[in-house]
């Protein structure tokens, strides 16, 4: 049977509603999961076996109207709108299951055939609260299907389900014209949230939990942020953690072990040099990238426990002050976290932003937030020229944080872009253990692939072009006249006032351009451990510098012309590399022209950006408040009451109380 007559499924609901896990679990995908608004942000699409029968089911980004599309539901509606499928499956939070009956009518209006999936059972029925099906689909007037997602029986029911809707289909039907009798019955035309669900639901009750009351005070959050932060990269980069253990085991198995062993092997066959010196040069660059994987795994780990959890939604809720300074809203916290992850699936998350030129910006900042490919060359550096990595790694990923908001702070006082932070905060919950392992063993071997593939092919083409001259003549690594040094010839000039005459650093840097993990493994090929001996500390500050400003590989590119245009893509790059330069050569020239400049530089970018921000802030909006307190209101005036420099404890007084009790309303995940 062919691919493009299968039925397909749409999967269709609010955002952070459970329809990427019903996705994965139907087709055995690995479709971003997350506990927080926006996680899908375009269609995907793969082919699910339901018993006998087999359906493309595809993963739209979550909408809570048809009628009132951002940029990431543009997507939804033209799908919903389209007809071309035969089933659209209407996914609900069990939790807040009357908010999705307005879009489970817009959607029966349009589609030939709807039901309803009611996700996260079990949370429901730990509130005390129920979901009857029978009642449902009743009052409805579609099929409906409760289910916890995240259990075995819930998956078999799932596709049970749908297979007995499609059993009677024609499978070779591309579509069906919609029919509007089958819309929800329940749900009369008017106000999309005059839609209750009479029969057979019950929400139960549940008040704001004390984990969610302390993550909503800023007093709390914030500093219990900065303390996770620091804690994940002690143990991933702190002296005799696990990170650093598993490093070095890592990397003496690989290097010395397998690659030691093979070269006396070929040496004793009576192999030529040149083989035994590739083999000595590729395993040392494939085990000092290898030897990253375990810091890799606490990052990404403590990415996804924060995504999860719902911590990256009140994080967003907190931050949004000070976004809001620098020209951004709260949402982008998530694609500036993810980006310490990788940029080009960074990039994908800005279409949930509020505006293509909110987008834009976060994805002219993103190339400056250090991704893990970054990360080895970091950590090699840090190794090799200070006498403490762990605080030389927290301070550069502190300072391409701070490089990244300053950036954001320049393109608003360029051009300033508008747009509300409307966000919907996420609950809070325990992540599931086994969702994280296998969560992690994806981008765990997402990384090896890329090493084992893209990397080593990157190293062994410069292994020859640093080994062979233009007649291909052995002439050792890094030898006189070897093509490398010819292409790089003029190059290495643009790095001399870094204080680095070595044209071999310039070609490490332009090994980059593929993956920025081919920098790290270059400068292992080419200098082993010696590399202290290449370049001075100020040089390494200054390259490191560099590295940290320069654009990303060439799949971010790839994804940031996707999203933003091409010509806005390589304007990007082009300024990314100017900056890069520009820092780097300032870095050196402070390090090495004396302490006097560090404070002039310091205290003028910290003027810039105070007035930066005092330029920006204080933006006055309409007074909703209805409390008598003068403080109250004038407080509750400002734009940042969401924000972070909401920092004081709540005013005390009846009016006040008052005020506390509706904002604790309006942010409460039940809500609506």
């Amino acid at each position: 049977m062919k691919e493009s007559v299968l039925p397909r499924i749409l999967l269709v609901g609010h955002p952070n509603c459970g329809k990427s896990t019903i996705f994965n679990l139907l087709t055995g995908g690995h479709a971003k999961t997350g506990n927080w608004h926006g996680v899908t942000v375009g269609a995907s699409e793969k082919t699910a076996s339901l018993g006998k029968l087999r359906a493309s089911v595809i993963d739209l980004p979550g909408i809570y109207a048809l009628g009132a599309p951002s940029m990431e539901e543009r997507c939804t509606r033209d799908e919903v709108e389209g007809g071309r499928y035969a089933l659209a499956a209407v996914v609900a939070d069990a939790l807040t299951l009357p908010r999705s009956a307005a879009l489970l009518r817009h959607t029966a209006e349009r589609a030939p055939r709807t039901v309803l999936i009611v996700t996260m059972c079990d949370l429901l029925a730990r509130q005390g609260g129920f979901a009857d099906e029978k009642k449902l689909s009743k009052e409805l007037g579609v099929p409906v299907l409760c289910i916890s997602a995240r259990r075995r029986a819930g998956a078999k029911r799932l596709k049970a389900f749908l297979a007995d809707l499609l059993g009677g289909d024609d499978v070779n039907a591309r579509s069906r014209p919609p029919q509007k009798a089958s819309s929800a019955q329940g749900c009369k035309k008017g106000d999309a949230l005059a839609c209750p669900i009479r029969e057979g639901y019950f929400a139960g009750k549940r008040g704001e939990s004390r984990a969610e009351r302390l993550l909503f005070d800023p007093r709390i959050a914030l500093p219990l942020f900065f303390l996770t932060i620091a804690a994940v990269f002690f143990f991933a980069f702190g002296d005799h953690m696990p990170g650093v253990f598993l490093k070095e085991r890592i990397e003496s198995a690989v290097s010395d072990g397998a690659g030691g062993r093979l070269a006396f092997l070929v040496r004793g066959a009576g192999g030529a040099e040149a083989a035994a010196s590739f083999v000595e040069a590729f395993f040392g660059g494939l085990g000092m990238l290898l030897s990253f994987l375990p810091q890799i795994a606490i990052l990404f780990f403590a990415l996804f426990l924060m995504e999860e959890s719902g911590y990256m939604s009140a994080l967003a809720f907190m931050t949004d002050g000070l976004f809001r300074r620098v020209g951004l809203t709260g949402r982008a916290v998530f694609s500036l976290l993810m980006g310490f992850g990788c940029t080009a699936a960074a990039l994908l998350t800005t279409r949930g932003l509020e505006n293509e030129r909110l987008q834009r910006r976060v994805a002219f900042i993103l190339p400056y937030i250090p991704c893990s490919a970054k990360m080895p060359v970091f950590l090699t550096i840090a190794a090799a020229f200070f006498s403490r990595p762990f605080l030389a790694v927290v301070l550069i990923y502190a300072a391409g944080a701070a490089l990244a908001l300053t950036a954001a702070l320049v393109l608003a006082r360029v051009r300033p872009a508008g747009g509300e932070f409307v966000m919907e905060i996420a609950r809070l919950r325990l992540p599931s253990l086994g969702e994280a392992v296998k969560s992690l063993l994806f981008y765990l071997k997402q990384f090896i692939m890329k090493i084992v593939t893209t990397v080593s092919a990157v190293l062994i083409v410069m292994w020859l072009l640093l080994s062979f001259d233009f007649s291909f003549r052995f002439v050792g690594e890094g030898g006189a006249g070897c093509m490398a040094e010819m292409l790089c010839r003029a190059l290495k000039y643009l790095f001399y006032p870094m204080g680095i005459t070595d044209w071999r650093i310039a070609l490490s840097a332009l090994s980059g351009l593929a993956a920025k993990e081919s920098v790290a493994g270059m400068l292992s090929v080419v200098y082993g451990k010696a590399l202290p001996q290449a370049m001075s500390t100020a040089s390494a500050a200054a390259f490191t510098a560099f590295m940290l400003a320069c654009p990303p590989c060439v799949s971010a590119l790839a994804a940031a012309a996707r999203e933003i245009g091409k010509r806005r893509a390589l304007a990007a790059a082009a300024l990314g590399t100017v900056t890069a330069f520009a820092l780097a050569y300032a870095v050196y020239a402070v390090f090495t022209a004396g302490a006097l400049l560090l404070p002039a530089a310091g205290g003028a970018g910290l003027a810039f950006f105070a007035f930066g921000i005092k330029k920006r802030g204080g933006k006055k909006v309409e007074n909703i408040s209805r409390t008598r307190a003068r403080r109250a209101q004038r407080f509750h005036g400002q734009r940042i009451s969401a924000g972070l420099l909401r920092l004081l404890p709540p005013f005390k007084g009846k009016g006040d109380t008052r005020q506390r009790k509706k904002d604790g309303a309006e942010r409460s995940p039940l809500s609506g």
